[in-house]
């Protein structure tokens, strides 16, 4: 029991019996459809068979002149049909039916009694009917319909029955001819028929049919058919061709499944080693469909979770790094004070070590803020409150507070287009100015005199340039400057405060703003120029944004 379970818990041998309970499906519907286009094809061959017989003699008996006790029982007499009228009832008949009978088609409906059919036809009076009962359908129409063609063909004159036999011939689907010869090799019985005026049935195995002939004096015959019989198609036949195909279809599903299975079996294999460890395992991808772009997108996670890991890691060592040399120096002041408190030193070399312990804290505790505030933004779909505020205030403000502490650079703050689009857009004003004023901080440390804030105003977006006539930086390290901890030049970074952060911040304020940050060559100052695109409209019913680029 516990392998059936095991065995029923894996997809393919679910797929497997999903696909062998299909094809059982289909071979019942096959036979079901089968049955039911034998039975059309059995009803229309049925009308073919009986329409010219039926209104041969309705036109026989619109033209008689004897009542119609009499005509029927002359009729019956004289072609062997069990044959009646009856009174017209709608109510007794279906919607399609009754059409059938507008059209003047034969109604037949099967009885209680096996191979019994009941037919139904329209005459020329209102309300009344043929009802006839067949119980050999094709021997009785043959026989019927050669008795009363040749008693309507043998009063006509021998050099008239031609185009007499054409007026007839509409309404039967089988040929009708003038012979003046019979088929060879008839029995005596047969003959001694024909010369009493009875009709004679000659049966074909190849293909299967019936032809009929009536004498019609002065040495003619009437030749009816021959007559297609009914051929269902054999179920057997038709098993074989449908079993036969459905075997090709299962061996073909099943050898697209198998080979479905391996790569998905790769794929699992690849996925526990992923699991258990091993970064660097990776799916080989063999074709371009849609296994192959799972096997893609599978590679990609797993080098998306083994870079995500590397930063990680490299995180923690540049974080221990930056802390390690703050508080070594904390460690050094205390030292001193305590020398310098056994020697009873002057009491200005202890204030001052003391100030540089604070200054030291104030180190950590920018590291410290910065840490939280790039890993705060690093959260999953993480939420910020916009409102719609004036984007030329925020950047004065930042761009005053540094004009104040650094009164030999000249900033300047520029505005394109003022006049012809709103100054205003939807913005988390805090991180907005913290995202510019980390791109001013990096442009005064590295500037050497001017520094140019632009604004871009257009109709739907926002731009912000930042640019700088410092040494620039280099194209190749357009990407990597955005990467958190990435210096170009540590021991500069270094003196001048830096700790890594400040760009990747930037980056991924401006990705909660929808926006992109870009780096390049300032055409004007020949120094760094970092860009911030933004829209200028947050709408609420955009679908939340996921992770940030890490």
């Amino acid at each position: 029991m516990r392998l059936l379970y095991k065995r029923l818990d894996n997809i393919f041998f679910r797929v497997y019996l999903g696909v062998f309970t299909a094809l059982i499906v289909i071979l019942l519907l096959g036979s079901l459809l089968i049955n039911f286009a034998n039975q059309v094809r059995q009803e229309a061959h049925h009308e073919q068979l009986l329409q010219g017989l039926f209104a041969s003699l309705a036109a026989d008996y619109q033209q008689s002149q004897l009542e119609p006790s009499d005509w029927l029982k002359k009729t019956q007499a004289g072609l062997d049909l069990n044959l009646a009228f009856s009174p017209f009832e709608a109510d007794a008949f279906s919607k399609r039916q009754l059409k059938r009978l507008d059209e003047k088609r034969p109604l037949i409906e099967a009885t209680d009694i096996p191979g019994q059919l009941r037919v139904f036809y329209p005459t020329h009076q209102q309300g009344l009917l043929f009802q006839a009962t067949l119980q050999r359908l094709h021997e009785q129409q043959a026989q019927a319909s050669a008795q009363l063609l040749g008693s309507q063909l043998q009063s006509v004159p021998l050099g008239e029955r031609s185009a007499r036999l054409e007026q007839l011939s509409n309404g039967f689907a089988y040929p009708l001819h003038l012979t003046s010869d019979l088929p060879e090799g008839l029995n005596p019985l047969r003959q001694e028929r024909l010369a009493r005026g009875e009709p004679i049935l000659l049966y074909q195995e190849q293909p299967s049919s019936l032809t009929s002939y009536v004498a019609l004096g002065g040495n003619q015959w009437l030749k009816l058919g021959p007559v297609d019989l009914f051929n269902p198609y054999p179920l057997p036949l038709l098993g074989g061709i449908l079993l036969t195909s459905l075997l090709v279809l299962g061996v073909s599903i099943w050898w697209f499944l198998h080979g479905l299975g391996n790569r998905l079996r790769s794929l699992e294999r690849v996925s526990s080693q992923l699991a258990a460890g091993n970064l660097k395992a990776r799916v080989t991808e063999q074709k371009k469909d849609f296994i192959g772009k799972l096997a893609s997108a599978f590679n990609h996670m797993a080098e998306q979770i083994q870079r995500l890991l590397r930063t990680q890691q490299e995180m923690i060592h540049a974080v221990s790094h930056e802390l390690r040399t703050p508080v070594a120096r904390i460690r050094f002041g205390l030292q001193m004070i305590e020398d310098l408190s056994e020697d009873q030193a002057p009491h200005q070399q202890l204030v001052r070590q003391v100030q540089g312990i604070d200054k030291d804290i104030d180190e950590l505790d920018t590291l410290i803020d910065e840490i939280l505030t790039y890993a705060r933004l690093g959260q999953e779909k993480l939420q910020l409150q916009f409102v719609e505020q004036e984007v030329i205030g925020l950047l004065d403000d930042v761009v005053s507070g540094f004009q104040r502490v650094n009164p030999n650079m000249e900033l300047e703050l520029k505005v394109n287009n003022p006049g012809n689009f709103s100054t205003e857009a939807d913005l988390e004003g805090r991180y907005f100015q913290r995202a510019i004023q980390n791109l001013v901080g990096n442009a005064v440390r590295y500037a050497r005199s001017n520094i140019l804030i632009t604004c871009h105003l257009e109709a739907d977006n926002l731009r912000v340039d930042v640019e700088d006539d410092g040494p620039g930086i280099p194209e190749e390290d357009w990407q990597r400057v955005f990467m958190p901890f990435s210096r170009l030049d540590d021991s500069r970074t270094r003196s001048s405060g830096g700790y890594g952060l400040g760009l990747s911040i930037v980056q991924r304020i401006i990705y909660w703003h929808r926006g992109s940050a870009l780096v390049d060559r300032s055409p004007s100052l020949k120094g760094a120029r970092f860009c911030l695109i933004f829209p200028k409209q947050q709408a609420d019913d955009l679908p939340p944004l996921d992770l940030p680029p890490q």
